[in-house]
């Protein structure tokens, strides 16, 4: 024990007005507590308790450092309190990273459902589709694609997003329908700089596995909701995830191409500090975006679409 255990013991001594009684609270013997009351009247250098066969006593200043103990006691139980709140009902700042489309589509209506349920919480989420370092940059959380690579982190995977070609009808008919991966190279590929390839090429899943096709193109773009607008405008063909067309695709402003051969399953994760005590505002965030990537996006993982 450190002096400033000593000094709790010493209250609950008081309190109980029995070395025995502490002692068995604490599992220990009554010599163990006795101890511990010498050490830390040396430490001090005064008495703090008359000690007798029948009871105990304090002396004058045993008085007043157990007036100082009790104040100790209860800092020490409002600490734990606090600690609890925060384990039991989220309270405080919640600061998320996440990507744009995520960002726009997603989590606005997660933030307004984890704002309504807890009250004490306040979020505030940057947007931006480059990686932020969580603990430099004082995140609590973040969205990510892809895999993990930094162990320092931990990964909840939330789900898994297919992704498709896709080109306007009027593309098509004026360009024609590309019918193997290589009549690509005769259409107009729209880029965007995934995280695993850049913009040259689209990673796609091949038995399981992740692969690439090299593209051409003569239009790129950092968002994939300018693409989106791109290929519904006619501009070209976009690789681009099912949940982010759905609507589109169901209007017929969009179709899919090449399904059985250009796609891609990718994994989206919540990102947070590797420690041992995930405080309750971040999982109880991280509970309601698994809630809403299973609404939005296993819905359509397994949806064919037909020309």
């Amino acid at each position: 024990m450190n002096n400033l255990d000593d000094m709790l013991l010493f209250a609950q001594v008081v309190k109980l007005k029995s070395f025995r009684a502490v002692a068995e609270q604490r599992g220990v013997a009554s010599s163990v507590v006795s101890k511990h009351i010498s050490r830390l009247e040396k430490h001090l250098g005064v008495q703090l308790l008359i000690r007798t066969t029948r009871k105990l006593n304090l002396t004058e200043a045993g008085e007043e450092f157990y007036h100082h103990c009790q104040q100790l006691e209860s800092g020490v139980a409002l600490a734990e309190q606090a600690v609890s709140q925060h384990a039991e009902q989220p309270q405080g700042l919640l600061r998320i990273a996440a990507p744009m489309i995520s960002g726009q589509f997603f989590l606005p209506a997660v933030v307004d459902e984890y704002l309504k349920r807890y009250p004490e919480m306040k979020v505030e989420m940057v947007i931006k589709d480059s990686f932020q370092d969580l603990i430099s940059n004082g995140f609590d959380l973040a969205i990510r694609t892809g895999t993990l690579s930094d162990s320092t982190l931990r990964a909840r995977l939330l789900v898994q997003s297919r992704w498709y070609a896709y080109a306007s009808p009027e593309y098509l008919k004026e360009h024609g329908t590309p019918k193997k991966i290589a009549d690509l190279d005769e259409h107009n590929c729209l880029q965007f700089k995934y995280q695993e390839t850049g913009p040259h090429d689209w990673p796609i899943t091949v038995k399981g596995q992740p692969d690439r096709i090299k593209v051409n193109g003569r239009f790129q773009a950092s968002s994939l909701v300018t693409l989106r607008e791109s290929a519904i405008a006619g501009t070209g063909i976009a690789f681009m995830p099912v949940f982010l067309v759905r609507d589109e695709v169901a209007r017929g402003e969009l179709v899919p191409v090449l399904q059985e051969w250009v796609y891609r399953d990718v994994g989206i994760y919540a990102i947070y500090p590797n420690i041992r005590y995930v405080p309750r505002k971040i999982s109880a965030f991280i509970e309601l975006l698994a809630e809403a990537y299973e609404e939005h996006c296993c819905a359509f993982h397994s949806q064919r679409f037909h020309e």
